[in-house]
């Protein structure tokens, strides 16, 4: 990324947090995954985050919350809003607690990590939002229950949330994660998402954004040694299948697959026969860099991904990344297109997703595997 280029994008993640553009305004409820992605873009752009940022810890502190449930048992998270922080009534979900948790560790608030009580009842608010009969997790809990909530989703996404959060709380050894989780009911729900020609989805459709999920989940439990060769294989040629370039595979699709569009050369498709999109890039990248270890850049063409990402998404007139060629930018995007690149340059942890400089400070994956 040039100066130019660096200093519209930074400047567009920097309005964001400055005031939220009124198409965005209904999002009050996730504020904290917009928070998130401008605080670890900024700072995997190598910006002084603690300094500019660090009075907001404050307001953040303010969306953190403790519950009585089941008549004396403490659980605690944070709510993705103030309007949803009422009295004994669990509000508190699984994204907007991490979302959190890693923006007060960029910034460099270590007050709730150095807590034993509040990380063992940000624990139990994990282990009760695992479903038991199968091992997956909601993002919340039932308002008078404390159970699951039978209302809500369940799917990769939370499994590796509630993994991520247990990881970043203290959890390392398989006796840690299972004081608070079933270790083998989630590697059993992970693996009956395992698709026919690789890669995990549901329905038996890989998914790069899911597959993504499961394969942190595993190199975080330090589980991947669970996996078959064949289906390890198979993952890895899905992977690398979904770069879309007019001198590899997807040329051979070219006049009988209608979603090839030229414009996408370099990119990477979260599901076959799909056209490139940004985030995909980051997705299929970290798994494959998870997968395969050191020798993960030899077997795409990175060059190809980095040039796609800067000429076709990146937005040139006021800065961030654009979902394709034909959208505006928006944060996540941004995000996931800053952490792509980065994550080429072994300056980020995919698995966690924070800045590889962030992990080492604090001892977490990027230093010790």
């Amino acid at each position: 990324m040039n100066t130019t280029s660096l200093t519209k994008t930074i400047k567009f993640i920097e309005r964001h947090l400055d005031l939220l553009p009124s198409h965005q305004q209904s999002h009050d409820v996730n504020k904290f995954a917009l928070i998130f992605y401008s605080i670890v873009s900024l700072s995997a752009l190598n910006q002084d985050v603690t300094d500019k940022y660090y009075k907001y810890i404050k307001w953040i502190r303010s969306h953190y919350i403790r519950i009585t449930i089941n008549n004396d048992k403490k659980i605690s998270g944070f709510v993705g809003s103030l309007t949803l922080k009422t009295d004994n009534v669990t509000a508190i979900s699984l994204p907007n607690t991490l979302f959190a948790l890693l923006t007060l560790l960029i910034i460099g608030d270590e007050t709730i990590f150095m807590n034993d009580k509040i990380k063992h009842e940000i624990k139990e608010f994990v282990s009760h939002c695992q479903i038991k009969t199968h091992g997956g997790f909601v993002s919340t809990l039932d308002y008078h229950t404390s159970e699951p909530s039978p209302t809500d989703s369940h799917d990769l996404r939370f499994a590796y949330i509630a993994v991520a959060i247990l990881y970043i709380l203290g959890c390392r050894s398989d006796e840690d994660f299972k004081k608070y989780i079933d270790i083998d009911k989630l590697l059993g729900y992970i693996t009956i998402q395992q698709c026919d020609s690789g890669a995990y989805g549901e329905e038996n459709e890989p998914h790069a954004g899911y597959t993504s999920c499961a394969i942190s989940i595993l190199y975080i439990l330090k589980k991947l040694d669970t996996l078959s060769s064949g289906f390890k294989q198979k993952t890895v040629e899905w992977l690398l299948m979904r770069q879309v370039s007019n001198e590899g595979c997807m040329k051979l699709q070219n006049g009988s697959n209608e979603n090839y569009d030229l414009i996408d050369h370099g990119g990477f498709q979260g599901r076959e026969n799909k056209f490139a999109d940004t985030c995909y890039a980051f997705w299929c990248l970290n798994s494959l860099k998870l997968l395969c270890g050191n020798s993960w850049k030899q077997l795409i063409n990175y060059k190809l991904v980095e040039k796609y990402l800067t000429n076709t998404t990146q937005n040139r007139l006021i800065g961030g990344y654009q979902k394709n060629n034909e959208t505006d930018p928006d944060l996540y995007h941004t995000c996931l297109g800053i952490a792509a690149v980065q994550l080429i340059h072994n300056n980020f942890d995919g698995a966690l997703f924070i800045p590889a400089p962030v992990a080492a400070e604090y001892n977490l994956l990027y230093s010790n595997q």
